[in-house]
C-alpha cells in the first residue's frame, strides 16, 4: 500500500457520484450517442469499487451441488484514490488495516 492511497467509504453510489461530480474527482461528459458518462478529473487517480462483499465462512451449495462460499455485503460504496483529496471528502476518509480489497498496480 503507497503512503498516498486514499480510501473513501460512502453511504451509497449516489452520494458518492453526487460528491465527486461537486469536488471535480469526476466530470460528466456527454458520449458520442448522447448519454452521460462520468469520467475521472484532473491531478487524481479515482478507482470506483462500489460494494465489497466478504464471506462468512459458510458454504452454500447450488442447484448443481457445486459448493461456493456465502459472501455479506460490508456496507457502503467503496473508493480508492491518489492525489490531494478534497476538503469536503474527508468524512468519507476511512484507514485500512491489513490488505486492502483491492490495491494499485
Amino acid at each position: 500500500m503507497n503512503a498516498s492511497d486514499i480510501h473513501l467509504k460512502f453511504p451509497d453510489e449516489a452520494t458518492a457520484i453526487r460528491l465527486m461530480l461537486e469536488t471535480g474527482l469526476l466530470q460528466q461528459v456527454t458520449d458520442y450517442d448522447d448519454s452521460i458518462i462520468n469520467v475521472q478529473g484532473q491531478g487524481q487517480m479515482v478507482d470506483i469499487i462500489g460494494q465489497i462483499y466478504k464471506p462468512t465462512g459458510v458454504m452454500l451449495t447450488n442447484a448443481q451441488g457445486v459448493e461456493y462460499p456465502e459472501l455479506v455485503d460490508t456496507g457502503g460504496w467503496h473508493v480508492n484514490m491518489r492525489g490531494e483529496l478534497p476538503e469536503k471528502l474527508n468524512p468519507y476518509k476511512i484507514t485500512v488495516t491489513g490488505t486492502p480489497y483491492r490495491i494499485w498496480n
